[in-house]
């Protein structure tokens, strides 16, 4: 099968396709044939070789994917079925024709999608969904302090939080940012080069007690 490879670690140059060997499912694993794949600052970090993937997982960039079931690996027990569509977390290799993928991180694609629209959900917005609701506890009027407002994750974030009936915040360094963020329906933005964002914050919700921040690194009430 074809791959996105690198020889060695720089910009996006450096990347080219690759013939390389078509992975079989092991136990409990799906094969799924790779539709789309999105970009995520892992990729970009792994290919600068920033970024080493887990033990045991694939060089190769990519992980999340969408696609359709090829082949179903030996303990499977799910109801998937040769051909299903379906979008997957990985730990690499979505950017191949083929990839492996736990049976337990093959999800279904909601209704309305397409699949390249699937193949950025499983990192950015279920990492957002996670923070929100399963740490944060986010509820209907809370303040949503977001940070990197215009990553990926955040700016699922914004949208998440919306729906959920809270306030998004969010701080980003440059204005371009803030206004993006804004346009996704940030309440407002503090720009952390410029001003002290918490001050800001607490100026903003006139003091509220009740403020989650969200980050990848930061969770707090």
């Amino acid at each position: 099968m074809l791959a996105v490879h690198f020889d060695q670690p720089g910009g996006p140059e450096n990347l080219y396709l690759k013939e390389v060997a078509k992975p079989s499912p092991g136990e409990g694993e799906v094969l799924l044939k790779v539709a789309a794949s999105a970009l995520n600052r892992a990729d970009i970090l792994q290919r600068q070789g920033q970024y080493a993937p887990p033990p045991g997982a694939s060089s190769i960039l990519g992980i999340e994917a969408s696609g359709h079931v090829a082949e179903l690996g030996p303990g499977c027990q799910g109801h998937w079925k040769i051909g299903d569509p379906a979008m997957a977390l990985l730990s690499g290799g979505g950017q191949a024709q083929y990839v492996t993928v736990p049976e337990g991180l093959l999800m279904p694609i909601p209704a309305g999608l397409t699949l390249p629209q699937a193949a950025a959900i499983p990192e950015a917005w279920l990492t957002a969904f996670q923070l929100l609701h399963l740490v944060g506890n986010v509820q209907a009027g809370d303040s949503v302090l977001i940070h990197a407002g215009a990553s990926g994750v955040g700016t699922a974030a914004i949208q998440l939080t919306r729906i959920a009936g809270a306030i998004p915040l969010v701080t980003s360094g440059s204005q371009d940012k803030l206004q993006m963020a804004e346009k996704l329906g940030a309440a407002a933005g503090f720009n952390y080069k410029e001003e002290d964002f918490s001050e800001a914050t607490m100026k903003f919700t006139k003091g509220k007690q009740q403020l989650l921040q969200l980050s990848r690194n930061i969770r707090s009430h």
